[in-house]
């Protein structure tokens, strides 16, 4: 495997310059992460963009003249969150400047976007490098990558150019060293490719040192994905097949669907192969079959991005509550009146059942996830499903807490697990002497209660107070 995580690296770097300025001292916290047991009255020492020490409170420290103080008694100090699935260029009336901003005043100090052609977010791209310690942390996997009938094309409404398609004879490593020269540092796959060529681009990913995370395709079997070295998957998407004792007709079915003998567009295939066939698999649902293809995610580190704030949209109905769509107040004018008049319209409607089992369904499988140990990631799909960036993470963060985890399981998926997605764990994630200072001050404890991430101090961002 030629320099396994190497990009990676290369692009944390890049987004880690900070020039060396006054030291941060954070005095008399309490530190909580997901790796160390919980340390109370502690004094954090941050030059540049690195905790120097940590230390208790009661030690005595030489404060320097130029040296910036905060004092953090009965407080509470955890590493800055991710949200771990975004699209910045999904809806071009929301700016990369607002959502960057957005992230940052809710805590979000790092994000990992997942679908979106380079071209054009190439200007999220550039602003991001040249302005480090105004922006998180981006990582990106570039374009979805898709088969023929790709589904997002930019000629269906709802369905923004996104994508590339590929077969069995495209040039899949030249297309792959292309993506991460440009600076992709993970690859996201589609529903709509052939079993052959997914199988394909999982090997040249293998032999990159890149993880492959997305939907898996409609043409395989999800066991057979990962024994091929899947590693992610988003929004639990084709589990409800492959948990179902119906599997292998459902499949069968599928296979000649996906022949599209009716060349109906890729976008219009996939919806109808999830309409007549989620609920049935759904109903069918084998808990003995889908434990064992739990327990094959956890053995094989394949990380799950649940996004229970997107498949719970028809039946926890955000947009609904008008606290929630008070946050639409902070999007560009055009947008906030969108947002509301369809929330509006959508809230008069009634509840369509068929949300209530899918967001149910979500909910318990991501149970199922947590009490088999899968490595689960927080992230949300925004800003679709009129998601407000940053603030959908705690959103996130209380369903995975609703559907079974604990809290610090919760904020496990925000700070380290993201970071071992990407093989940085031993650089961020935990708060530990020599690793990144993204820091959230909180004024109440998140294992009390994980609503209280979101009652926020203060953020650091790189060693500096935003």
């Amino acid at each position: 495997m030629r320099n396994k995580y190497l990009l990676m690296l290369i692009a944390f770097l890049m987004h880690s310059i900070v020039i060396a300025g006054p030291r941060l001292i954070i005095q008399n916290g309490t530190l909580i992460d997901a790796v160390n047991p919980d340390r109370q009255a502690m004094t954090m020492i941050i030059e540049g963009d690195k905790i120097l020490s940590i230390q208790s409170a009661g030690e005595a420290i030489a404060l320097l003249i130029d040296d910036v103080v905060i004092d953090a008694k009965d407080k509470f100090v955890i590493p800055g969150l991710w949200d771990a699935h975004v699209h910045l260029t999904f809806i071009p009336e929301l700016d990369y400047k607002t959502s960057y901003d957005l992230f940052l005043k809710n805590g979000v100090t790092s994000i990992r976007d997942t679908g979106g052609l380079i071209r054009k977010m190439q200007p999220a791209i550039t602003y991001a490098n040249k302005n480090p310690d105004t922006t998180p942390r981006l990582f990106f996997a570039g374009p979805l990558i898709d088969g023929k009938d790709r589904v997002y094309k930019g000629l269906e409404p709802g369905f923004p150019d996104l994508s590339i398609g590929i077969d069995e004879s495209s040039d899949i490593e030249g297309i792959v060293d292309e993506l991460t020269a440009k600076g992709a540092t993970f690859l996201k796959s589609y529903e709509m490719l052939s079993r052959p060529t997914y199988l394909k681009l999982l090997q040249v990913a293998e032999q990159k040192g890149l993880r492959v995370t997305g939907h898996i395709p409609l043409s395989i079997d999800l066991m057979e994905a990962i024994d091929a070295g899947l590693g992610g998957m988003q929004h639990i998407r084709n589990l409800d097949l492959a948990c179902s004792i119906e599997a292998d007709e459902i499949r069968a079915q599928r296979g000649v669907l996906l022949s599209n003998r009716g060349e109906i567009p890729g976008s219009a295939l996939r919806s109808k192969i999830h309409s007549e066939q989620r609920y049935t698999a759904i109903a069918n649902f084998d808990e003995t079959r889908c434990t064992s293809i739990i327990e094959a995610l956890a053995e094989n580190d394949v990380y799950q991005t649940p996004t229970l704030t997107i498949n719970t949209f028809g039946s926890k109905r955000f947009f609904a509550d008008a606290k929630w769509r008070e946050t639409y107040k902070f999007l560009p004018k055009t947008l906030q009146k969108t947002w509301q008049t369809e929330s509006l319209r959508l809230s008069a409607q009634p509840v369509d059942p068929n949300d209530v089992i899918f967001g149910n369904w979500s909910m318990k499988i991501v149970g199922l996830f947590s009490e088999n140990n899968v490595k689960i990631l927080a992230g949300t799909d925004t800003p679709i499903g009129y998601l407000t960036p940053g603030y959908s993470l705690h959103k996130e963060l209380e369903l995975l807490v609703e559907a079974g985890l604990s809290p610090r399981e919760a904020l496990r998926s925000a700070t380290i697990a993201p970071a071992e997605f990407f093989n940085l764990q031993n650089k961020m994630g935990s708060l530990d002497e020599g690793k990144v200072a993204d820091i959230l001050i909180l004024n109440h404890n998140p294992l009390n209660d994980i609503k209280n991430t979101q009652d926020i101090y203060k953020v650091i961002l790189k060693g500096m107070e935003k």
